[in-house]
């Protein structure tokens, strides 16, 4: 049988994680699941909190490469707009489970929160380009952006999604339009 990749087992663990968190498996349980030593989990980081916060940066950080670069394809600001917080939206499929053991400690919160304001950070900067261009109404940067990362805060608690049945990335996209098209029915 041929020997995995680095990358392939890295995806493989990714996975696991995002899909799983971290909670309920022990360092034994992710080597039998991924058929490899625990040597090797631990060559990646010293203690499973450890990995799974490890796997979550690298989650992020990739997603807001994959916005920047769906962004940078586009021209006009609308579409520009829709399409960085489209990519920056789709967490790789990050779990409930993966959501709750990144907010039950303050490693987790925090790297979720960088996150957060990086994606708002990045967002701060396309409005500001769509109000040069006159296609988005005036409105300071800063304001939407905080708007955004406040309504972030709140749309990712465990609790919100339980009551209103709704996941995550169901939670964002349904605000995002929100934010884009605005509450009032246009009947244009």
């Amino acid at each position: 049988m041929a020997r995995r990749t680095e990358a392939a087992f890295m995806q493989q663990l990714t996975e696991l994680l995002v899909t799983e968190g971290i909670s309920k498996l022990t360092i034994a349980d992710i080597a039998g699941r991924l058929k490899c030593s625990r040597r090797r989990i631990y060559q990646i980081a010293p203690a499973k909190e450890e990995l799974f916060i490890h796997i979550c940066r690298e989650v992020f950080n990739s997603q807001l490469e994959h916005g920047f670069a769906k962004a940078n394809k586009e021209s006009e600001p609308t579409k520009i707009i829709k399409a960085y917080l489209t990519a920056t939206l789709n967490t790789s499929g990050i779990s409930k489970a993966c959501l709750i053991d990144l907010e039950a400690t303050e490693q987790g919160r925090k790297l979720f929160d960088d996150y957060q304001l990086a994606r708002v950070r990045g967002l701060e900067g396309i409005i500001e380009e769509g109000i040069k261009q006159q296609v988005f109404a005036s409105q300071h940067p800063r304001l939407v952006s905080e708007a955004i990362l406040g309504a972030a805060h709140r749309l990712r608690n465990p609790v919100f999604l339980e009551e209103t049945g709704m996941r995550i990335g169901d939670a964002f996209d349904q605000f995002y339009r929100l934010v884009l098209e605005g509450l009032l029915k246009r009947n244009d």
